[in-house]
């Protein structure tokens, strides 16, 4: 195991994910939401995460995509059962979806909007800014995990369709 103390780069400063200035990453076996963005921070940090999930995207989209799923029905029980414990998980979940969004436009999750706000991307669902923006400032409520499935649905789609259009050009 090698772990590493890294500073949170200017790209990813966001309290809301990280209150702290530096995190630790195990580079030994990289998982991309622990800590959150974790490929992200060795990569902005100028240190060799090996495969990247933005070059390499339909292998880590799938995994975020079944990491969700298996989120999504934890996060159904949670609500249904109107627990308080759900911030966590939520977190964890938003994080996922920016990395589906940035990922699946062949970018770094960028969290300062300064320098790439989520509506300039190409491949979006409609208000994707908006809809998260509201997710972030409410993640524990209901309406939040709703809107949070839609975007992971309708961005799947997204990608979906881009891949098959990739495709159809190459072909």
């Amino acid at each position: 195991m090698k772990e590493m103390t890294l500073s949170i780069p200017l790209q990813l400063k966001d309290p809301f994910f990280f209150p702290d200035l530096k995190v630790r990453v195990d580079t030994s076996h990289i998982i991309p939401y622990e800590p959150f963005f974790a490929y992200e921070i060795l990569y902005f940090n100028e240190e060799s995460p090996g495969s990247l999930p933005w070059v390499d995207h339909e292998y880590f989209i799938n995994n975020i995509l079944k990491s969700w799923r298996e989120g999504e029905e934890c996060l159904k029980t949670l609500f249904n059962k109107r627990s308080k414990d759900t911030l966590p998980l939520m977190k964890k979940s938003i994080a996922q979806a920016y990395m589906l969004l940035y990922w699946s436009n062949s970018m770094p999750v960028i969290l300062n909007s300064d320098i790439t706000p989520i509506d300039s991307l190409s491949i979006k669902p409609v208000n994707a800014g908006e809809r998260m923006s509201f997710i972030r400032i409410n993640p524990t409520l209901f309406h939040s995990f709703v809107q949070l499935s839609q975007l992971f649905v309708e961005q799947h789609k997204q990608y979906a369709k881009s891949l098959a259009l990739k495709r159809a050009r190459e072909n």
